[in-house]
């Protein structure tokens, strides 16, 4: 299923054509049925890169801006606990609701909860398992982001 900003690449990618991002089609917790810390979620992203996921070895952990512009109340979607979550239906349902980001403070990391759209800090170590959905593409700086 493809929609005007999405498109489904049909090797476990989806390319986000307003953003020019490419994402994972499926989260950790789909692929692992695992929830990470953020320390395993970058991990998760490095055996991508190892493995050459979709062709490509530039996969990471998205920025916080790139997940807040991945969650759309209007698409709903189900998450793995069959409860809604504004997520686009061309990524399958199942997911976990929240998803690590790249950047945080300190000892904590950014999430965003597709079940509200909000961001919250989690401490990133031992606590906080959550999902990821790596990405790929250019990200704008923070300040240029910002303005």
């Amino acid at each position: 299923m493809a929609s005007a900003r999405f498109e489904d690449n049909k090797d476990g990618s989806i390319t986000d054509h307003e953003a020019d991002l490419m994402w994972a089609r499926e989260d950790s917790w789909q692929t692992q049925g695992a929830w990470l810390t953020w320390d395993e979620a970058k991990q998760y992203a490095q055996d991508l890169n190892n493995d050459q996921f979709a062709g490509y070895q530039d996969w990471r952990l998205p920025y916080k801006y790139e997940l807040e512009g991945l969650y759309d109340a209007t698409k709903p979607n189900k998450d793995k606990y069959d409860k809604e979550i504004g997520l686009n239906s061309v990524f399958p349902e199942g997911g976990l609701p929240n998803i690590w980001a790249l950047d945080g403070v300190g000892g904590d990391g950014f999430t965003l909860s597709l079940a509200t759209g909000k961001m919250a800090l989690l401490y990133k170590s031992k606590s906080g398992r959550m999902a990821c959905r790596p990405v790929r593409g250019k990200h704008i700086a923070w300040t240029e982001h910002e303005k």
